[in-house]
């Protein structure tokens, strides 16, 4: 068991957050690459998924918290950050370029590397509702890539066949369904910040406040 553990800090600290450096070897990167499902299922997920235990690895050394809680206070600028990078990716001509241009390449990894970090920082300090909210939208916006990809009959993907389109597509799919739950799962059994208080008489309590600070004005 212990060397178990020992394996997965080794592994989350110090290999995980510099897997984009493996994108370097050039046989891994065109194994990823040259499969659509591959490089959106596999590649992107695990670029954020590198960002996220870089951010462990920055709180646990107490680098700079101070700013990004002076400018993301409820853990909005994080996830918007990370919905815009997952929105911009679903853009078939986006992947294309990737492959194309070396300097769009890394500009891919460098984001969703750096979505990663932000939204590790951010889903510390945001509300269950709001981390729901985004965590829907992503959802929806992956159920709604996944059936163009499937119903369209043309390539989309210039780099891509047909075939693959389809593939990515259905994955697509199933990953929203795994996001739109994880969603629901944050609103309902989230970890309450006032002992005994559900998110609804949370906002009930905060909106009676209002009306009492109204009516001595």
């Amino acid at each position: 068991m212990k060397t178990a553990a020992k394996r997965w800090r080794i592994w989350h600290a110090g290999l995980m957050p510099a897997l984009p450096l493996a994108l370097l070897v050039t046989p891994l990167r065109h194994v990823l690459e040259g499969s659509m499902a591959l490089h959106m299922l596999l590649e992107l997920p695990l670029l954020l998924a590198s960002g996220w235990a870089a951010g462990a690895v920055l709180s646990r050394h107490h680098l700079p918290a101070g700013l990004p809680r002076l400018i993301d206070a409820n853990g909005v600028l994080g996830l918007a950050f990370a919905s815009c990078v997952g929105a911009l990716w679903m853009i078939p001509s986006m992947l294309d370029l990737s492959l194309l241009d070396s300097g769009v390449q890394w500009a891919k990894y460098s984001a969703w590397w750096l979505a990663g970090v932000l939204l590790r920082s951010s889903w510390r300090r945001t509300e269950p509702e709001i981390a729901a909210f985004f965590l829907g939208n992503m959802a929806s916006m992956l159920a709604t890539a996944g059936l163009l990809y499937q119903d369209e009959e043309q390539r989309l993907c210039v780099s891509y066949l047909i075939g693959e389109q389809t593939t990515t597509g259905q994955g697509l799919i199933v990953l929203a369904l795994v996001v739109g739950g994880f969603a629901l799962a944050r609103l309902i059994a989230a970890p309450q910040r006032a002992a005994g208080i559900q998110p609804t008489e949370r906002l009930a309590r905060r909106a009676e406040e209002g009306t009492r600070g109204m009516t001595r004005r």
